[in-house]
């Protein structure tokens, strides 16, 4: 690769084989090169300038072939102004976790799928070399110009893919029922027309957020019964964009406010929050919330909690000082659900389950049901 002509063939033959993958798998990614679907301009600093292929065309080669996500529109495609963080909208995913997705799904030959969100159209055209010619893969899309621009894409690499624009929380059933569903964006509550077009039997697998405010969320596998319910585990943690219909709205408490107590803890109590798979657990235990990581003064990291039922908030920062106020004691209800925590033994992810009932209702389970 010189400065101006990256060989992207070996970029691509170089960041499949650094997935590890054997079989069916490893055919189609080695099929499907990333590059073909990714448009001109990538946002690797979500703060500066996009990265354009026609003018810096290794920078961006680079970008696209490593194994992480790459944003491809931002504030539903109207970019900020200089100084202004983006907002990211439209990504094409981390090719390790699209790995683990369709291994998850049990994507076979002859398998009739649903992905919810296009995206890029680089999922869609795995999914489609997964179920070969007799099988079919309908993509849904809310975004009309980003569905044209990956229908486009999949008919330029020879992928048969039905490319339907809308709200992706109410499925496709004129081609159900569909042996798996995957979502290429979180939710918070799962779309109760996804149980009902699955097949007893099939596979959702889908990035579930315990609040639409918290950081990560969990990577679900769960299979659909008979009564139309569906339940499985945690495969492990993940980050996705949350889906555009339930996207949350409202602002933050106490971003200058003084606060009604101070205290000095004995570590970083940005950790809890943060580190590993703490964050979305304690969600599951601290309700109403949500978090925005603040700028660091002087490297030390800060983060901002605010309650989303009351006016309560709190300030937590690397070197132990923790500042709160209002109705609710937030850092004491994290310390609190730390502990039981850490008291079952520190449970991964992968300990926990879900389950939709028929009637849409939502429960998460340790270790049993």
């Amino acid at each position: 690769m010189n400065d101006e002509n990256p060989d992207l063939a070996a970029l691509h033959a170089r960041s499949v084989a650094r997935l590890g993958l054997t079989g069916a798998l490893a055919r189609a990614f080695s099929r499907v090169p990333r590059h073909r679907f990714i448009p001109d301009l990538v946002w690797p600093d979500l703060t500066g300038p996009p990265l354009s292929r026609s003018e810096d065309p290794v920078p961006w080669a680079r970008c696209v072939y490593q194994d992480q996500a790459v944003t491809t529109q931002v504030n539903d495609g109207v970019p900020g102004g200089p100084g202004r963080v983006n907002r990211p909208t439209v990504s094409s995913s981390q090719p390790s976790v699209m790995a683990a997705m369709l291994q998850a799904a049990e994507v076979v030959p002859g398998a009739h799928v649903l992905e919810v969100g296009t995206g890029t159209g680089f999922n869609s055209a795995l999914l489609s070399e997964l179920v070969g010619a007799e099988g079919s893969v309908t993509t849904i899309e809310v975004d009309p110009g980003v569905a044209g621009q990956a229908e486009a894409c999949l008919r330029e690499t020879g992928h048969d893919v039905r490319v339907v624009s809308g709200d992706g929380a109410d499925g496709y059933p004129n081609g159900a029922p569909y042996d798996a569903l995957l979502a290429t964006c979180a939710v918070v509550r799962v779309p109760t027309p996804w149980l009902t077009q699955v097949r007893p039997g099939g596979r959702i697998v889908l990035p579930w957020k315990p609040g639409a405010f918290l950081p990560g969320g969990m990577l679900a596998r769960l299979v659909v019964d008979g009564s139309g319910a569906a339940r499985g585990r945690f495969v492990g943690g993940t980050a996705f964009m949350l889906m555009r219909a339930q996207r949350p709205s409202g602002g933050m408490h106490g971003h200058d406010a003084e606060p009604d107590e101070v205290r000095v803890v004995g570590e970083d109590p940005c950790r809890i929050i943060t580190e590993g798979s703490s964050g979305p657990q304690m969600a599951l235990t601290v309700p109403a919330w949500r978090y925005a990581p603040l700028p660091a003064v002087d490297g030390v990291e800060r983060i901002w909690v605010s309650a989303t039922d009351c006016s309560a908030w709190a300030r937590l920062r690397g070197d132990g000082r923790v500042e709160q106020g209002g109705p609710r004691r937030l850092w004491d209800e994290f310390e609190r659900a730390h502990r039981v925590w850490v008291d079952q033994g520190r449970p991964p992810f992968t300990s926990y389950g879900l389950t939709i009932t028929a009637g849409g209702e939502q429960r998460v389970w340790l270790e049993s049901e």
